[in-house]
C-alpha cells in the first residue's frame, strides 16, 4: 500500500510525534490550578499511605474519581514523585488515544492509510496536545472513551461475546475516570448508530439493542466505575455528595435558565481554533458527506450526539469536547484518501487546508520573533511550503507545519515560560531553611494552587491584616508589604504572574512575551518568602 518513500516520510512523522509527546515534559513546574490538584493530591497519597480518600492541601477532594489520581500514583511508585512522573501517564494515555484511533478507523474502512492518516491528523490538533503535557482526566479519559467504542465496533464486526464484555469493562474505566455521564454519551452514539444502521425501523433496531445484553453489561460498569462512589458516600455522606453533586448534575443543568444561541452553538466556534489546523476541513466534510451518512454512520453518531449533549448541557468547558476529534480525524482521513471534488468545492476544500497553514506559519513567525528565540526557526515557517514543492501534497501540509510549530513550542518556547514560573524555588528554599512541615504557608491574598506540592505542607490564604495579627512563621507577601513585617528573614524573592488562571495559557504567554520581549513585567508582581519569627 505504501511505496518506499512513502514509508519513510510516515516513520519520520511517526518519530517527531512520539518526541514532540514525550520531549521537556520534565522541565515545567506544576501548572495551576488544574494539574496541581492530581500531583499534590497523589503525593499525599504516598505522605499518608492511603489511596482510596483523595485529599488536597489536606482538604477532602471529591470533585473526581480516582483513576486518572491511580494512574499518576503508579507512575510515582516506579519513578518517584516528580513533574515527570507525574505526567508519563497522561503522555501514554494519549500515544494510547492515538493507536486506538487507529484501530477504529481500520475498524470503519480497513485501509491502513485512512488509518495513519487519521493519527496524523488527531495527534497534533491544537487542544490535544496540551493536555497531553499535564496530569488531568481529559486524556486518559479520551484513552478508555476510545477503548469502549473500539471494543464494541470489535463486537459488532465479530459478534464475538468477549469484546461486548470487555467493552463494558472499559465503560466502567471511563466511569471511573471522569464520571457517570459517560453512560449517557456512549450509549448515546450507539443507540443513534444502530438506528441508522437499521434504517430507523424499531423492530431490527430492537433486535440489535437485545443483543447488547445491558442485563449482563450494566452490572459490570456498576461494579467497576460506581464502587468509588459508593464507598464515598456511605463514609462521607452528603460532604461528599453536595461536591460531586455540583461537579456533574450541577454543572449539566443547574446555573441559568433557558439556553441563548450562544449556547448551543458554544463548541461549533470552540472547534474551530481547538481543532486547528483541520477545524475548516472538518466543517466543510461534515457537511458534504451527510447526504452519504449511511456509509459514516458510526462516525456521525458520534460526532452528532457528543455535540448535542454537551451543547445542552449548562457547564462548557473546550476541553469537554475532545473527544470528537477523533471521529473528525477519521472523517478527514478518508477524505483526503477518497474525495476528489469538482469546480468550486474543489476550490473551497483546498482552502480549508491552506488557511490553516498560513496561520500556523504566522504563529511560528510570531512567537520567534516577539520570544527572542534563535532564528533558526524562521526556517520552520517556510518548510512547509518547501513540502508542498517536493511531495505536491497539501491535504498533509496543515500537519506538517504544526508539527513544527509544536516542535518550537517544546525545544524552546516552554523553557522560555519557564523562567517566569519560580513555584519550585520556592519549595526549595522552605526546604534548604529547614523549616517545619507542621508550619503552614500563608500567602498574601491569594492562593497558587500548585504550592502545596511544591512546600510538601498546607498552604493558607489569607489578607495582610489577619497575617499580621494571627503571627504565622511562614508567609509569601508582596513586597510593596513587607513594610506591615517586622523580624523576618527572607528566604526568598522573584517575581511571579498574577492572572487568575495559568489554564488560560494565551494570558500567561502574553505576560511572558511583554516581559522578554519589552521588559514590561506588569503582569507579574514582586513576592517575598519571610520565615517570621514568634
Amino acid at each position: 500500500m505504501f511505496t518506499k518513500q512513502e514509508q519513510y516520510q510516515y516513520t519520520l512523522f511517526i518519530f517527531f510525534i512520539v518526541f514532540i509527546y514525550f520531549w521537556n515534559i520534565w522541565i515545567n513546574d506544576v501548572w495551576t490550578p488544574n494539574e496541581a490538584f492530581y500531583a499534590e493530591a497523589v503525593r499525599e497519597m504516598f505522605e499518608s499511605g492511603n489511596f482510596i480518600d483523595i485529599y488536597y492541601n489536606y482538604e477532602h477532594r471529591f470533585n473526581k474519581p480516582p483513576l486518572t489520581y491511580w494512574l499518576v500514583a503508579l507512575s510515582c511508585f516506579f519513578f518517584g514523585i516528580s513533574e515527570f512522573a507525574v505526567r508519563f501517564p497522561i503522555v501514554l494515555t494519549g500515544l494510547g488515544s492515538l493507536y486506538l484511533t487507529f484501530l477504529i478507523a481500520q475498524q470503519l474502512f480497513n485501509d491502513k492509510k485512512v488509518a495513519l492518516f487519521s493519527v496524523f491528523i488527531f495527534a497534533f490538533s491544537l487542544q490535544f496536545v496540551p493536555n497531553t503535557r499535564y496530569a488531568s482526566p481529559e486524556v486518559p479519559l479520551t484513552f478508555f472513551f476510545l477503548l469502549t467504542l473500539y471494543l464494541f465496533l470489535k463486537w459488532y464486526r465479530t459478534n464475538s461475546f468477549k469484546y461486548l464484555m470487555f467493552s463494558y469493562v472499559s465503560l466502567g474505566l471511563t466511569v471511573l475516570t471522569k464520571g457517570f455521564p459517560y453512560i449517557v454519551v456512549i450509549g448515546g452514539i450507539i443507540i443513534l448508530f444502530l438506528l441508522i444502521e437499521t434504517g430507523f425501523n424499531l423492530k431490527s433496531f430492537w433486535q440489535k439493542f437485545l443483543q447488547l445484553k445491558i442485563w449482563i453489561g450494566l452490572p459490570i460498569v456498576v461494579i467497576i466505575g460506581f464502587w468509588w462512589y459508593f464507598y464515598s458516600y456511605l463514609k462521607y455522606g452528603n460532604l461528599f455528595w453536595d461536591i460531586y453533586y455540583q461537579e456533574t448534575l450541577g454543572r449539566a443543568f443547574e446555573h441559568k435558565s433557558g439556553y441563548s444561541v450562544k449556547d448551543l452553538t458554544y463548541y461549533l466556534s470552540i472547534l474551530i481554533w481547538a481543532f486547528l489546523p483541520y477545524s475548516l476541513t472538518a466543517y466543510f466534510i461534515v457537511i458534504v458527506f451527510i447526504k452519504h451518512i449511511k456509509n459514516f454512520s458510526f462516525l456521525y453518531s458520534w460526532i452528532i450526539i457528543m455535540l448535542v449533549i454537551f451543547s445542552l448541557a449548562k457547564g462548557k468547558l473546550p476541553t469537554y469536547i475532545v473527544q470528537v476529534f477523533p471521529a473528525l480525524s477519521i472523517l478527514i482521513a478518508y477524505s483526503i484518501i477518497y474525495y476528489s471534488p469538482k469546480k468550486i468545492k474543489k476550490y473551497i476544500y483546498y482552502l480549508t487546508f491552506l488557511i490553516p497553514i498560513l496561520i500556523v506559519s504566522l504563529a511560528i513567525v510570531f512567537l520567534v520573533y516577539m520570544l527572542n528565540l534563535d532564528m533558526f526557526y524562521y526556517i520552520f515557517s517556510g518548510f512547509p511550503f518547501l513540502y508542498l514543492i517536493r511531495y505536491k501534497n497539501i491535504k498533509l501540509l496543515p500537519f506538517v507545519s504544526i508539527m513544527l510549530l509544536f516542535l518550537v513550542f517544546v525545544i524552546s518556547v516552554l523553557p522560555k515560560i519557564e523562567k517566569y514560573r519560580p513555584y519550585d524555588k520556592i519549595g526549595k528554599a522552605i526546604e534548604e531553611n529547614f523549616i517545619p512541615k507542621s508550619i503552614p504557608l500563608v500567602i498574601e491574598n491569594r492562593f497558587f494552587y500548585n504550592l502545596p506540592f511544591y512546600t510538601k505542607r498546607k498552604v493558607i490564604s489569607q489578607k495582610t491584616k489577619e497575617i499580621i495579627n494571627n503571627k504565622p512563621y511562614l508567609v509569601l507577601v508582596k513586597e510593596n508589604n513587607l513594610k506591615f513585617f517586622e523580624n523576618y528573614a527572607v528566604l526568598w524573592k522573584g517575581k511571579i504572574f498574577n492572572g487568575k488562571s495559568e489554564s488560560q495559557f494565551a494570558r500567561l504567554l502574553k505576560a511572558v512575551i511583554l516581559a522578554e520581549k519589552y521588559r514590561n513585567f506588569s503582569k507579574f508582581d514582586n513576592y517575598v518568602l519571610v520565615y517570621k519569627q514568634r
